[in-house]
């Protein structure tokens, strides 16, 4: 039970979801910034300077709006790290649910699986131990031959 509420000390536990993840929220944030610049460097070009060359423009651009192009680079790995964390709640699960079906499938008995408190799929785990329970309490009853009159 303690350790449904500890905190994980790795963020990655799962690198090729998140890590995927991370790699496509990165690039979206890199889009959209490049995107954001040609869409004012176009603004100043139509609206304010439509005689200018288009290197002053773009010139004027940058200086006018490096603040918010700074801000926005800075987001990028404040917003890779959150989906990080948010990412850990549903792959910290999965891996460890997978680590119990392995063990299962090779006949090991496992303690009952329990997520950390903020994590995503409670259910599924209870559902796994459910599934565990009834499967080790079938090998029992199988064993006693007590038939319950099911067919095979």
């Amino acid at each position: 039970m303690s350790e449904s509420k500890a905190r994980r000390n790795r963020k990655l536990v799962d690198r090729e979801v998140q890590g995927g993840l991370i790699r496509k929220i990165t690039v979206h944030w890199i889009v959209f910034f490049i995107c954001n610049a040609i869409a004012l460097t176009i603004w100043i070009r139509l609206f304010e300077q439509p005689d200018a060359d288009w290197g002053t423009t773009v010139g004027d651009t940058m200086r006018r709006f490096f603040p918010f192009f700074v801000i926005t680079m800075a987001l990028i790995p404040a917003f890779v790290w959150d989906t990080l964390k948010l990412t850990n709640r549903f792959a910290g699960p999965i891996l460890r649910l997978r680590g119990a079906l392995a063990e299962v499938s090779t006949g090991r008995r496992v303690a009952p699986l329990s997520f950390r408190g903020n994590d995503f799929w409670q259910e599924m785990a209870a559902d796994f131990n459910a599934v565990v329970q009834r499967c080790g309490a079938d090998t029992h009853a199988d064993d006693k031959s007590t038939d319950t009159g099911s067919e095979a």
